[in-house]
């Protein structure tokens, strides 16, 4: 844990979803096998982009192809698509909210705190991963539900929007470095939160304000919502 998160003034608080408020088994390393094997398919050597996430390498993936056949950029952004959404689709089955939280949530609710969830995992994941233990919030913004996902700030603006927090001051609580640059993004204080067997040096780097070992323990930090 860095520092005391600076409380006055919050409002809103958003949180990422898989690793941060649900325990989901999302095989990344597959996924991303998928795409550059897609992207191999279509005449394309994504290896140069294979350290970036897997949405940004179909997006990279889908300008080269642009400059040659919009048709061919189409047909890969399908079954790239395609391709991931199984993947999620494979891990929402075994998804289960972190100890605690839904309790957690609920808490913040009650206390006045507007609480949203902002994720880069598709609605039908999502919506299967949390048909067995919904969880409270005023919004819940996946991937299909904006034109621009995290690290892009305006993801969390989107969410806000949606809650009536507009301008609020808020905080962004997530397990990635890519929250906590999306968080810095709106000015909103930033949590990160360690994920079990997952080495600290990669989200100490991002900076944020506050780093917890489980998410549970945020409301502690928090004063009364303004």
């Amino acid at each position: 844990m860095h520092e005391r998160a600076p409380s006055t003034g919050i409002r809103a608080i958003l949180f990422d979803l898989d690793g941060t408020l649900v325990e989901s088994p999302i095989g990344f390393d597959e996924m991303k096998r998928r795409v550059l094997a897609l992207a191999r398919q279509f005449g394309v050597d994504a290896t140069p982009w294979s350290p970036w996430p897997t949405l940004e390498i179909v997006a990279r993936v889908r300008e080269a192809l642009g400059c040659e056949s919009g048709d061919a950029a189409a047909r890969f952004a399908v079954s790239a698509n395609q391709a991931i959404i199984a993947v999620e689709m494979d891990a929402a089955q075994d998804a289960a909210p972190i100890p605690g939280v839904p309790e957690m949530l609920r808490s913040l609710d009650a206390q006045g705190y507007a609480v949203g969830i902002v994720t880069r995992n598709c609605r039908a994941a999502v919506e299967r991963a949390l048909a067995r233990q919904p969880l409270a919030c005023r919004a819940l913004l996946t991937r299909d539900d904006v034109a621009h996902v995290k690290p892009d700030p305006r993801h969390l603006t989107d969410a806000l929007e949606a809650m009536g927090m507009a301008g609020q001051k808020a905080l962004m609580c997530g397990d990635h470095p890519m929250d906590i640059a999306a968080g810095r993004g709106i000015g909103a204080v930033t949590v990160g939160v360690l994920r079990p067997g997952v080495a600290a040096a990669a989200m100490a780097e991002a900076q944020p304000d506050l780093l917890l070992g489980q998410v549970t323990d945020l409301p502690r930090y928090l004063g009364p919502c303004a």
